[in-house]
């Protein structure tokens, strides 16, 4: 099946491209043997992330404009905090080099415990979006008369799979590098953990509806 909603489309995209942004920087970070010790602070290098930065908050927001001007009441409520959500999502990068030039990270590396308060921080932002804001956007709109869309995943294995996919590989190979004391493997932990938030987006994108016209 085709693409028939591109601005959902592109939404996923945005999620997708600034979780490669975070693997690499995670890279640069755990592995300086491979990439050095100044490829994250390096010029080039925010130069391209902050252009990538403007690319996917304009994603995003052709992602939500139009369910944010054509929607009332509790549905509008709803396409505001997924609107919301994907903007802090898509956000995170620049907020690493504000906060960095804040603590003087790029003269003096922070030591290991910040960084790992930052991940986890990171973490906590996407759990939030990725699997409380559903919930949430879901008991606003309950009341409404309409077709449910996402039935219920029961005990398909397959459709929890297909469904959770990105999360399920990224536990194992979590628990392959704690097992084996590696880092390199949790260099993908980012890019897939963004991975799942983008899923709902590219499933959307092939389920148009009379509010989500082309740009």
């Amino acid at each position: 099946m085709g693409i028939e909603d591109s601005r959902a489309f592109i939404g996923g995209l945005a999620l997708v491209i600034i979780g490669a942004i975070l693997s690499l920087m995670t890279a640069f970070y755990l592995l300086p043997d491979v990439f050095g010790d100044e490829a994250l602070v390096a010029r080039w290098w925010w130069e391209i992330v902050l252009n990538l930065q403007i690319l996917c908050l304009a994603f995003m927001w052709f992602c939500h404009h139009n369910r944010l001007v054509q929607s009332s009441g509790w549905w509008r409520l709803r396409a505001v905090s997924h609107f919301l959500t994907g903007m802090i999502s898509v956000s995170y990068p620049v907020g690493i080099l504000l906060i960095s030039a804040y603590m003087d990270w790029f003269r003096t590396p922070p030591p290991p415990s910040q960084v790992f308060g930052m991940i986890f921080l990171g973490a906590a932002l996407w759990a939030f979006g990725a699997f409380v804001m559903p919930i949430i956007n879901w008991l606003m709109v309950r009341h409404e008369n309409v077709p449910k869309i996402n039935q219920a995943l029961g005990l398909d294995i397959t459709a929890w799979v297909r469904a959770f996919w990105p999360t399920f590989l990224g536990l194992a190979i979590g628990a392959i590098e704690a097992t084996r004391g590696g880092l390199a493997g949790l260099t993908l932990l980012p890019v897939l953990m963004y991975m799942q938030g983008a899923l709902p987006y590219f499933v959307k994108s092939r389920h148009a509806s009379e509010r989500d016209s082309e740009f």
